[in-house]
């Protein structure tokens, strides 16, 4: 989209923040699950509290883009994501991204081991000791 794009047609860094939050979305559904229906019915939130990202090439205007997702580590209080973005067709990898969460109670906020029944959905999408993500959640237009 011209509006995720600085005025030379790459995509603002930023926007991927968004592309990885689709994705992981996206990994819930494929999984079985809706995000926002199951934390508000196990009464947490999963705050992101740390990210990293490696930018290995540009995205461009246009580019037709597929994300992948996997989880990369999963402990009673801490699960990990990571992401890929390649250039469809190509192969280019454009960006892979890792972000960490963990689980706070939805009333008080206080820090709590994730519930069982959320370890147990996301465990099926462990990556590989290659670290490839496992999971084509999302594919859009740069």
């Amino acid at each position: 989209m011209w509006s995720d794009t600085d005025p030379a047609g790459i995509v603002w860094f930023g926007v991927f923040c968004r592309y990885f939050e689709h994705a992981e979305e996206d990994l819930y559904r494929r999984l079985g699950s809706d995000r926002t229906a199951l934390l508000h019915r196990l009464r947490v939130f999963m705050p992101r509290t740390a990210m990293t990202a490696g930018f290995r090439s540009p995205a461009k205007l246009g580019d037709d883009i597929a994300v992948g997702v996997g989880i990369a580590e999963i402990t009673d209080r801490r699960i990990g994501f990571a992401f890929d973005i390649h250039e469809r067709g190509s192969g280019r990898l454009i960006c892979d991204a890792s972000y960490r969460i963990a689980c706070v109670d939805a009333t008080t906020f206080a820090p709590r081991a994730f519930p069982e029944e959320i370890i147990s959905l996301l465990s099926p999408a462990l990556v590989g000791p290659t670290g490839q993500t496992t999971h084509q959640a999302s594919r859009t237009r740069g």
